[in-house]
């Protein structure tokens, strides 16, 4: 599943419950072209967290396309397995009536989702030519470069329908008295004396997906997961921190891929190979798309930046994502934190420049703070974790 489709889940999710929430506003008078979702029967008695999980049930469903038997013997488990605790609190009929609750938000979610204009291929397109633009990078030398139309995918934020950052600071140049030169030494140099930790917190954030680890998107939600975990939110909280940080997370990808297409910078190996040493690689794999500005750090800084008042900036949370690969876990003072360093490591890995990943972290930051103060409740009144 794309990770684009972290928001229509986690917005599901909410929607699935906000009936509970006393006082509370539907997601579709905040985001754009969204319609209004289900409601439930007057008078009747809802089990939240029932609805809850055949939501969520339903939209993975939906949302993966070619499940194997397997896979949707995995889900309906799953699903079983929280149904079975659930119904130990809950009457057949209050049950029943939930779950279709839910799976009518489930349907409502996925039918507006495929009015989306997301397209995640790179069929057609041809890279712009001029001095400073990027060419396909070594060893792959893949072309044409990925999701250039990301940003044709409807927005959730009005204000993101154009959005796009500033131009890079710096003109290219081959000038070594040059900021430009300047800027790409220092990419070679840092990865000239790169220390053990540089290299582990380069590798932890590589989030490569395919079979070897998590995707950025993923490794994101993950995180997210784990400071809910921590801090013990309710149900409330808990789903809309998770519908926020989804938002977060296509809001960053469509605007930061934009920028990208917008001004087609190269990667640090381009110009290194052609002006320092024509035998130089990254440390870690270069992704074949424009640099500017750093993703990894635009979207995880909007990631965490838009739960923040929810969850509060200031909870440590270890990262357990890689610990199936036998790496040590990575503990973080703060959610934002974590985001510095996802941002650092694309330096420490050679495939960005610090300018990029500033930008990115600030960037991030403010479109974080934006999806974060979309208030669709009062807290306060809400604030008994048992309630849900």
């Amino acid at each position: 599943m794309n990770g684009v489709y972290f928001g229509y889940l986690g917005i599901g999710l909410y929607e699935s419950i906000r009936y509970g929430i006393k006082n509370s506003s539907s997601f579709s008078s905040s985001l754009y072209q969204m319609p209004a979702m289900p409601s439930i029967e007057n008078n009747e008695t809802y089990c939240w967290t029932a609805s809850a999980n055949a939501t969520m049930a339903s939209m993975i469903r939906y949302f993966n396309s070619g499940l194997t038997a397997a896979n949707l013997a995995s889900i309906d488990s799953l699903e079983n397995f929280y149904n079975e605790k659930i119904n130990i609190q809950t009457s057949a009929t209050d049950f029943i009536r939930s779950q279709a609750f839910g799976r009518s938000v489930a349907t409502a979610i996925y039918t507006w989702s495929k009015s989306d204009s997301f397209n995640p291929t790179n069929t057609g397109y041809v890279a712009p030519v001029f001095d400073g633009a990027w060419v396909p990078t070594p060893p792959a030398m893949i072309s044409p470069p990925a999701s250039p139309y990301v940003s044709n995918a409807r927005p959730f934020l009005m204000a993101n329908l154009t959005a796009v950052a500033p131009p890079f600071p710096f003109a290219y140049s081959e000038d070594t008295s040059s900021d430009f030169y300047k800027m790409e030494k220092e990419v070679y140099d840092v990865f000239q004396g790169l220390t053990t930790e540089q290299k582990n917190i380069a590798l932890f954030w590589v989030d490569q997906g395919n079979g070897l680890g998590y995707t950025p998107d993923g490794h994101n939600m993950l995180f997210v997961s784990q400071a809910i975990e921590k801090t013990k939110v309710n149900l409330a909280i808990a789903a809309e921190a998770f519908a926020k940080s989804g938002i977060a997370e296509r809001e960053s990808n469509i605007a930061c891929f934009r920028t990208k297409y917008k001004y087609n910078l190269l990667r640090p190996v381009t110009y290194i190979r052609k002006l320092i040493d024509p035998n130089w690689l990254s440390f870690i794999p270069t992704p074949p798309f424009p640099e500017y500005p750093a993703a990894h750090a635009f979207v995880t800084a909007a990631v965490v930046q838009a739960v923040t008042d929810l969850l509060g900036d200031h909870v440590s949370v270890t990262d357990h994502a890689y610990d199936f690969r036998g790496w040590t876990p990575r503990t973080y003072p703060s959610l934002f934190s974590a985001a510095e360093e996802a941002g650092i490591s694309r330096l420490y890995g050679g495939i960005h420049y610090r300018v990029s990943i500033s930008a990115g972290l600030n960037l991030g930051r403010d479109l974080g703070n934006m999806i974060g103060k979309i208030k669709l409740y009062d807290k306060q009144s809400n604030s008994n974790p048992n309630a849900y």
